[in-house]
Parts: structure tokens; C-alpha cells; sequence
């Protein structure tokens, strides 16, 4: 009983936090609500799941769900309706993100390669909806208080749910794995601890951001009610960080917290080159203690896991052995599918992902698709450079998603799959400008210049100038 009163207290608390938070970000549109759905079911748990439960099936993996597959096509066709008005034109998106056209045109001719290519295909459609989700995002008139709107809300809903279920709806918010169902792993609105850890670190990470940009913001100061809430609920994701035991996303949230706070100084976020020095000086100085003193044992052992990564390395050869195109791969998300699904499950048990991004990468798309891959962040990486020279407002929070992306990947695997961490790795490696970024200028633009500036539906123009 007390439970559903906690519920209901936390949807009346969520209303009002919704309220303000529209209210807030006036410059966000209604079309980010588009995005948010997307993200929160990619975030916790598929729809159907909230009304079922018990395993799910291999065959299912590969047949999917069709309620599933209806609520993901009517987010995308309502995203492709947004972008339609607001004249977004496919030249201009392929002239902005050259590589990412390679990228994703690789994976659409994996089709004539394929074992399954009615897999590959719907699976590829799928993940395209990451794509018009983020360009939703990039086409508003103020594409990092947008960003903010879509992480922050998620947060807001599924952070304190999770700790409410975690608590007080067991049933939902806890499982158990062993042999003898012994283990118990909080899961709270995920259906897995390292997706819960993956929520928390965006959501850690967001709101500092915003905390941290409204605090030296010259326009005003958060209202108490507000930022206090929004305190709360990033203490929240730190809380289920430490207990989810998903020791990637905690070290990849402290990670990106930091920098986050250091990016916060103009002397260093403008100076890029800093930055790279200490980052190349870090890591010459693990490897040479690695080599003199084995610390990588000791700092594994410090944080609760052992030198195969809680046995990724044993499984990461078995993978290999199954893969029978190293140039090309299997086919976009296609090497857990068919037969080959079947008999990893009997050598690996019911792992469907090598936990490790590049690893994943390399067993759909071969060489050809690792190295893709490494262009698109490359380029990314050479594009935000330029924008933290420049003094892009959305600089900061575009390397931090990048450099978190790069080493989450590491030990979990979150490229090309449909979740909020890849939809993140999207935005900071995507753009979309119809014309060539103004000059930074220290005068306020009337309300005339507002006019022609802006859209009425409050979003940048983003029609091809005239020549």
C-alpha cells in the first residue's frame, strides 16, 4: 500500500517537474516529445514487456514483436513528419555528414551479404530511427537546450522510478541470475543491470550539464523548486550507479563528470591541444606502469572484477571462431540471428552481444566496418575540435559523449544498437546547417530579426540558400 502511494506522490511530483522543465525551455518545441518517448522506451524495458513476463524465446530474437515493431514505426513516421515541415532536404544531410553516409551505406549493402536479410533489413530500419530522432533534435532552434530537454525528461521519469521499483515493486524492479537464482541484480526499469547503469550515466551526466550551464547562465538563475529537483534526481543516478554493479557506467560517469567540469574553464575548453597532452600523458604513463608493475591487475581487483572483464575476454576467441567473413562481416546486427544464434547460446549461454562495441562492430561489418566506424568517430572528434575552438556552446558536451562512447565500448557494446547511448553517440558526431554558423556577436537581435530568424513553429530554418 505504501508503494502505490510513493507512485502516486512521484507522478504528481513528475507532472509539476514537466511543467516547469516546458516552461523552462521555451525554445524547445513539442516535436522533442517525439524523441523523449523514443529514448525512454530504448532506455528501460519494450512496451510489451511492462504487460508480460517470463524469457524470452530465441526464436523471438530474430522474428520480433509486431506490437513492437508498430509503436517504433509510428515514432519514426511521426519524426519524418516533423523533419518534412520543417524542410530538411536529404542533399544537405549527406553533404554535412559525408562519413556517416558511408557508414550507414555499408551496412544497407550488407543486405547482398547477409544470411538473413530480412533481418538485416528490418533491424537496419530500426536504427535509422536513432538518425531522425537526432536530426529532430539538430533541426531546433536551440539544438543543446533540446538535447538537455530529451535527457533531463528521461531522466526525471525513469531514474526515480527505477529506485521506486528497485524498493517497493521488487517483482519489476529486481531479478535474479545463477544457476539457482540465487544472485539478485537490480534492474529497476531496465530488464538489466548494465542497461540501468547505462540510464544512470546519461542521466548523471545531463544533469550536471544543465546544472552547471544554468549556474553561470547570465539570463537567470534556476527557481529553487526546480534545481533542487533536479540535484535530487542526478544524487538518484549516482545511488543506482553504485548499486547496479555496472562498473563500466560508474567509471565512465566519473569519467565524464569530471571533464564535464573541467571543459566548464574557457582557458582549457578552448584549447583543445591541452586536453590531448594530458590525455596522451595519461595513458603513456598507465602503459609504462603496466609494464613495470602490473597495474591493471590491481586496479580490476580495486573495483570489484578480475582480468578477464567477469569472463569477456574467455568469450571474445569463442566469437571469433564464429566468424566466417573477416572482411565483411555478417550483416548489420545479423551475427546473433538464424542458426548462428542457436549454437552461440550453446557455447556462451544466453549472451547476445560480445560486450564490446568494436568487437560487435567487427562481427557484423568485418574490417571494412571497424574502420568505418573509427572514421565516423575520427571525424567527429576533428568537427568538435573545431567547435570548442570556436566556442560552440554544445562543444563540451560533444566530446564528453564521444570520449564516453569510445570507452564505454570498451567492455559493453552500444554502437548501432537502438538505445539512448547510441542516439547520444549520434548527436555528437552528427550536423545539420543549412546555412554557415553566424559570427558570434555580443549585441541582443530585436524582435524584427527575431522574426525572420525563426520559424513560427520555433525552429531553425533549414532550407538551401538561395544562390
Amino acid at each position: 500500500m505504501i508503494g502505490l502511494l510513493i507512485l502516486l506522490a512521484f507522478s504528481t511530483c513528475l507532472l509539476w517537474l514537466f511543467y516547469h522543465d516546458v516552461k523552462e525551455r521555451v525554445s524547445v518545441s513539442p516535436a522533442v516529445w517525439i524523441v523523449i518517448i523514443w529514448s525512454a522506451i530504448y532506455s528501460s524495458r519494450p512496451v510489451t514487456e511492462w504487460f508480460s513476463s517470463g524469457p524470452i524465446s530465441l526464436s523471438s530474437q530474430d522474428e520480433g514483436n509486431l506490437t513492437e515493431a508498430l509503436i517504433s514505426l509510428a515514432l519514426i513516421l511521426s519524426g519524418l513528419v516533423v523533419l518534412h515541415r520543417r524542410g530538411v532536404q536529404l542533399s544537405i544531410l549527406i553533404r554535412n555528414n559525408r562519413w556517416l553516409f558511408v557508414f550507414y551505406l555499408f551496412w544497407l549493402m550488407s543486405l547482398f551479404w547477409s544470411d538473413y536479410p530480412f533481418i538485416t533489413f528490418k533491424r537496419l530500419f530500426k536504427d535509422l530511427g536513432n538518425v531522425v530522432m537526432v536530426l529532430v533534435v539538430l533541426t531546433e532552434r536551440d539544438s543543446g537546450e533540446a538535447i538537455k530537454a530529451v535527457c533531463n525528461r528521461v531522466a526525471y521519469a525513469l531514474i526515480p522510478l527505477s529506485v521506486l521499483l528497485i524498493r517497493y515493486f521488487p517483482d519489476i524492479g529486481r531479478t535474479y541470475s545463477g544457476y539457482d537464482r540465487s544472485q539478485a541484480m537490480w534492474v529497476g526499469v531496465a530488464t538489466h543491470k548494465n542497461t540501468l547503469g547505462a540510464l544512470a550515466l546519461v542521466g548523471a551526466l545531463f544533469l550536471l550539464w544543465d546544472i552547471l550551464d544554468r549556474e553561470k547562465s547570465s539570463k537567470g538563475r534556476t527557481k529553487d523548486g526546480i534545481f533542487v529537483a533536479r540535484i535530487l534526481v542526478l544524487l538518484m543516478s549516482w545511488y543506482l550507479l553504485l548499486i547496479a554493479n555496472s562498473m563500466t557506467s560508474l567509471l565512465c560517469a566519473l569519467l565524464g563528470s569530471i571533464l564535464l567540469v573541467v571543459l566548464g574553464r574557457p582557458s582549457i575548453r578552448q584549447r583543445p591541444g591541452r586536453l590531448e597532452v594530458c590525455g596522451l600523458g595519461a595513458g603513456v604513463t598507465l602503459l609504462m606502469l603496466e609494464w613495470v608493475f602490473n597495474v591493471k591487475e590491481t586496479l580490476l581487483l580495486s573495483v570489484g572484477r578480475d582480468e578477464t572483464l567477469t569472463t569477456r575476454t574467455d568469450i571474445w576467441p569463442i566469437l571469433m571462431n564464429f566468424q566466417d567473413s573477416p572482411l565483411l562481416g555478417a550483416g548489420f546486427n545479423t551475427f546473433w540471428a538464424g542458426q548462428r544464434l542457436i549454437s552461440l547460446f550453446e557455447k556462451v549461454g544466453g549472451i547476445i552481444q560480445a560486450h564490446n562495441g568494436y568487437i560487435e562492430t567487427y562481427l557484423n561489418g568485418g574490417l571494412v566496418g571497424v574502420g568505418l566506424l573509427l572514421v565516423l568517430l575520427l571525424s567527429g572528434y576533428t568537427r568538435i575540435r573545431k567547435e570548442l575552438i570556436t566556442g560552440m556552446p554544445e562543444g563540451s558536451i560533444r566530446l564528453v559523449i564521444l570520449l564516453v562512447a569510445v570507452i564505454y565500448n570498451y567492455s559493453e557494446a552500444s554502437f548501432n544498437k537502438v538505445s539512448l547511448l547510441w542516439l547520444l553517440t549520434l548527436f555528437a558526431v552528427m550536423q545539420y546547417r543549412a546555412h554557415p554558423p553566424l559570427p558570434q556577436t555580443d549585441f541582443l537581435p530585436t524582435a524584427s530579426m527575431t522574426d525572420r530568424t525563426f520559424q513560427d513553429d520555433g525552429v531553425r530554418p533549414v532550407t538551401e540558400p538561395p544562390h
